[in-house]
Parts: structure tokens; C-alpha cells; sequence
């Protein structure tokens, strides 16, 4: 057999392997594949897609780059180029891929995708929307993914009545696509809406990053039947910081006539057995009493009816007792970074650079409240002192939390902590907000001790971090 159909033949070993899951077997077939015929573009492009979808985009990029180098005209390779160059965060690369694509084949839906992905990732939501706006008038007007990107950009515009609209138009042409009716979810929700964004907003099981997530669908979901007598299980589903934010409705729950069990991450445990009312508190996983009806946290908003000027904003509904401190200096915890894993967390997280000027402030002693690896951007600043921590206990960091003056945070699980414990928190957040925050608000609804400070441009933290500055001389004055 010819050398070069016994690589084919490898290729198409490797493809199947792939297309069935074995990522080891696809890889050792493209490699034997190589070994005949190194460098060809299309077995490195079959294996750099092997090794995107395992998450192994460094030598994805590189198989994508080799494709690319011994065949300029690899549309496809350009493309799945800016795709993981956008993932790497590597923005400008990511354009320059994208445009090339573009100019090999302007007709490719995806070429269009990727420009605006790489765009968005400057910050230029502006030109994004211009891109995704011409890939969908020029190229392809009934793609349903450039359609929801055109509209999550318009979104993230501010211009949330044209998101709307949009989403509608996707979700009645598209009725099955689940990503555009969870974003259409957000939007609504963002804008208000709260009646019909909770409804809307149950589409995110059937998402692809939650498909498959649901617990507990043995047992009868609550919707609102009688309770008194019964036993309910509540539990959460996603972050930290949405179960902190939903756990406020326990109580109605409670008032409801039921028994209470939470079940809900462990590191969340403790801090949620003071919540009132609640029966017991299990972690996931852990064996679960008999109960009547389950539901998600994430759900009570709809169970309820709660609409965006009801609902329940009494705090603190966290009830812990406060470390004593020996100083009265004002105390104020800082926390600059989120999970690095959530999907939206470079736009939503500062370095801690930008907020290091404020530790030349007198007469204030600052606390590090970070919780992840970036805590560590610090170093030894004699000037931020640590926060005595226990390891995956929440419980310890809300006693800390409750026991400073004030909490400086990005959108974050430690804004929704703070603001749950009634202690003045003040969230940074980004041009384009989650929904919880709303827009223009200098206020939230959800935590009435929360002040927002928000990017006038996108990606610029320049004003909200000045008026922190100014903020924090009143506030050092106030509380001397």
C-alpha cells in the first residue's frame, strides 16, 4: 500500500476514534499518520480539533498553525486558529486569524463568529456587533449563532430592548435552541423582566454547559402545592455566590409550612445552618433524609412570583457572630478576582495593581479577601493583611466578613457574602453587568448595604476606581 494511503487510512482511524470519544486512540493514529507523512496540513488540523476538545488548546494551536503554515489557503484551520487564540486570550492573533479566514472565504459563517469573538475580547463591543452584523446581513441571515451573538452584543451594549427583540426572533425561528432562550432569560431578567425572565430562565438545563446537571428529578418538583406538614429539599446548583444570593427565600419556604432540607456545597455548609428557619443542612452527595418535594434555589424566584421591586431584601439573612477586633482604625476587606473559570470572569476581574494605591490610604487597615490563586498577586504587601481563613469553610470567612466596616469587591461570591450580611459592600462591575445588577443602578435591589460602581467604557476601570478613591477619603472620615 502507498505510503500516503496508508496515512489515510490512519487519518480515518484517528477521526473515528475521535468522533467516539477515545482521545488517546485518535491521537496515537494521527501520530503514526505524521510519521508517513509529516507536516500534512489536514492530519495536523484533525488533531489540533482533538486536542481543542480535550482542553489542550496550546497544542491545538500549534497543529492549527502547522496546517496553516504548509497550506495558507486552510480556511477551516485559520479559523479554528482564532477560535483557540481566543480561548488562550490572546485577542489581536485571534483578529488577525479571523480576518485571514475572512479574506480566504468571507462566505464562512464562523470566519464572522470568530472575528467578533476576538473583537469582543478587545473590548470593542461596538466593532463586534458590527461584525456579527454583517456575517448575519451579508453571509448568513438565518445562522442562529451569529444571530445570538449579534444580540448578547447588543446586550452588553445597553441596548437591551433590541437584545430582546432579536432573541425573540431567534427563539421563534429556533424554538428548540437552548442557548438563545437562556440568553433571552438573562436579558429580560436584566432589564426587569423579572416574571418572565424566571420562566424563561429554566431553558439553562438543557444548555450545553448544564445539560445533564439537574438533580433530583426522582422527586416531585415544587411548583407551589401546599406544604404544610411536608418535607422539601433545596439545593443549589451553580456558584457560591448564587446560592448566597437565592438562599434568602428559605424563609418564605419555611413560612410556607414546610420542613426545610438544604443541600448545597460543602464549603457552604456551616454558613447555611444559620440561615432561619432551615430544618438541616446536608453537602452534595452526602445520604438525604425522605422528602416530599425538591426544588432549586435558582427557582424560588418563579415558584414566588417575586418581581423585580419584591423581592425579599431584609438583611443580614446570614446570622453569624463577628471577630472581635483590638483597633478601631476602620477595617475594609479586599477582594479583586473571581473563580477564573467563570465565563465572564476577565471582564469582570481587576489586577491588583489597580487597586494597590489605595493601600497607601492612612488611618485604614486593609484585609486581603481573596479566595483563589490570585490572592497571591499580593505577595508580602505589608500594608494588606491576611485574612485568618479555615480551609472550605465559608462559615469562618463570614464571621471575618461581618466583623469589618466595609468590603471592596468585584462581582463576586464576596459581594454577594457581604451584601447578605448587611455590611456595606462596594461592588465593581463591568460595562456589560450580569443581570442581578441591572443597569444605571447605583443601587441593588437584592442587598440594600451595596453600592455599585460601574465601567463607563468597556474594559476602562479608570472612573469606577477614581470614585472609589474619592469615596473612600469620605469614608475614612466618617468612620475616625
Amino acid at each position: 500500500m502507498p505510503v500516503e494511503d496508508q496515512a489515510n487510512a490512519l487519518l480515518q482511524q484517528g477521526i473515528q476514534h475521535a468522533e467516539g470519544g477515545d482521545v488517546g486512540q485518535a491521537l496515537e493514529s494521527f501520530a503514526e499518520a505524521l510519521v508517513l507523512v509529516p507536516g500534512n496540513p489536514v492530519v495536523h488540523y484533525n488533531r489540533g480539533l482533538v486536542f481543542q476538545k480535550a482542553g489542550r488548546r496550546e497544542e491545538a494551536l500549534n497543529d492549527y498553525r502547522v496546517a496553516t503554515g504548509e497550506d495558507p489557503d486552510f480556511t477551516e484551520a485559520w479559523i479554528n486558529q482564532a477560535y483557540t487564540l481566543v480561548c488562550l486570550g490572546r485577542f489581536d492573533e485571534a483578529l488577525d486569524a479571523a480576518d485571514r479566514a475572512i479574506q480566504l472565504q468571507g462566505n464562512a459563517p464562523s470566519a464572522w463568529l470568530a472575528k467578533g469573538n476576538a473583537l469582543k475580547g478587545m473590548h470593542a463591543l461596538g466593532q463586534a456587533a458590527e461584525a456579527f452584523a454583517q456575517g448575519v446581513q451579508e453571509v448568513a441571515p438565518e445562522h442562529r449563532e451569529l444571530k445570538t451573538s449579534l444580540a448578547n452584543t447588543k446586550r452588553e451594549l445597553g441596548q437591551v430592548a433590541e437584545s430582546i427583540s432579536l432573541l425573540r426572533e431567534i427563539v421563534e425561528q429556533f424554538p428548540n435552541f437552548a442557548e438563545a432562550q437562556r440568553d433571552l432569560a438573562h436579558a429580560l431578567l436584566l432589564n426587569g423582566d423579572y416574571l418572565e425572565g424566571w420562566k424563561q430562565n429554566r431553558w439553562r438545563w438543557r444548555t450545553g454547559s448544564l445539560i445533564g446537571g439537574e438533580r433530583h428529578q426522582d422527586i416531585p418538583e415544587w411548583t407551589g402545592q401546599t406544604l404544610t406538614g411536608k418535607r422539601i429539599l433545596l439545593w443549589d446548583e451553580q456558584g457560591f455566590g448564587d446560592a448566597i444570593q437565592f438562599v434568602r427565600f428559605v424563609p418564605w419556604v419555611v413560612e410556607s409550612g414546610a420542613e426545610v432540607v438544604l443541600e448545597v456545597q460543602p464549603e457552604l455548609v456551616k454558613l447555611f445552618q444559620t440561615v432561619k428557619g432551615v430544618g438541616s443542612v446536608v453537602a452534595r452527595g452526602d445520604v438525604l433524609p425522605q422528602v416530599d418535594y425538591q426544588a432549586s434555589l435558582l427557582d424560588l424566584g418563579d415558584v414566588f412570583r417575586t418581581d423585580s421591586f419584591a423581592v425579599p431584601d431584609e438583611v443580614p439573612y446570614l446570622a453569624v457572630e463577628p471577630i472581635a477586633f483590638n483597633t478601631a482604625r476602620p477595617r475594609v476587606g479586599l477582594c479583586w478576582a473571581g473563580n477564573p473559570n467563570h465565563d465572564n470572569d476577565r471582564n469582570r476581574s481587576v489586577t491588583f495593581e489597580l487597586i494597590r494605591p489605595w493601600l497607601n490610604l492612612d488611618g485604614i487597615d486593609f484585609f486581603n479577601l481573596q479566595f483563589c490563586g490570585r490572592a497571591k498577586e499580593a505577595g508580602k504587601e505589608p500594608r494588606l493583611q491576611l485574612m485568618p481563613t479555615k480551609p472550605n469553610d465559608f462559615l469562618v470567612t463570614a464571621q471575618f466578613v461581618a466583623s469589618l466596616d466595609l468590603v471592596i469587591t468585584i462581582d463576586s461570591a464576596m459581594a454577594h457574602l457581604a451584601g447578605a450580611l448587611g455590611k456595606p459592600v462596594w461592588v465593581l462591575l463591568p460595562f456589560a453587568p450580569d443581570w442581578r445588577w441591572m443597569l444605571s443602578r447605583e443601587h441593588s435591589h437584592w442587598y440594600p448595604s451595596a453600592a455599585l460602581f460601574r465601567q463607563s467604557i468597556p474594559g476602562d476601570w479608570d472612573v469606577p476606581l477614581q470614585k472609589i478613591t474619592e469615596k473612600l477619603l469620605s469614608f475614612r472620615k466618617e468612620i475616625a
